[in-house]
Order: structure tokens, then C-alpha cells, then sequence
């Protein structure tokens, strides 16, 4: 049972995490920035989608793990 928790947690954190790193690209960040700090930008587009992801993957194992917790 816990495996199969394991693996649908990265089956769900790797895809959300990218696809919210795809979404985070559309934002501009540079004015947030200085002027050539573009590895700066993608650090933070990279820590922001990984937490996302988290998120992500950990309220929807929550709502699954309570849903079985039912039956």
C-alpha cells in the first residue's frame, strides 16, 4: 500500500513540477531582477516549480490517501 503511494506521489510531483516550470517561463521575471542575472532567474523558476510540484503532489495524496482511508 505505502509503495504504491511512493510511486504515484513522483508519478504526480514530476510531471507537475515540470509543467509548472513551462507555466513559470510565461512570467517575466526581469524586472524583478538586475539587468544579466538570467541563471538567477531560472534557480528561482526551477525552486518555484519544485515547491509547486510538492504541493501539488502532496494534496492529491491527501485527498487519496483519505478517500481509501473510507473504503
Amino acid at each position: 500500500y505505502e509503495i504504491y503511494l511512493q510511486v504515484w506521489y513522483f508519478v504526480i510531483f514530476i510531471p507537475a513540477s515540470i509543467a509548472s516550470y513551462y507555466a513559470l517561463m510565461a512570467l517575466d521575471f526581469s524586472k524583478l531582477f538586475k539587468a544579466n542575472s538570467t541563471w538567477q532567474i531560472r534557480v528561482l523558476s526551477l525552486l518555484v516549480s519544485i515547491a509547486i510540484g510538492f504541493l501539488i503532489a502532496d494534496g492529491v495524496l491527501g485527498i487519496l490517501e483519505r478517500a481509501l482511508a473510507i473504503f
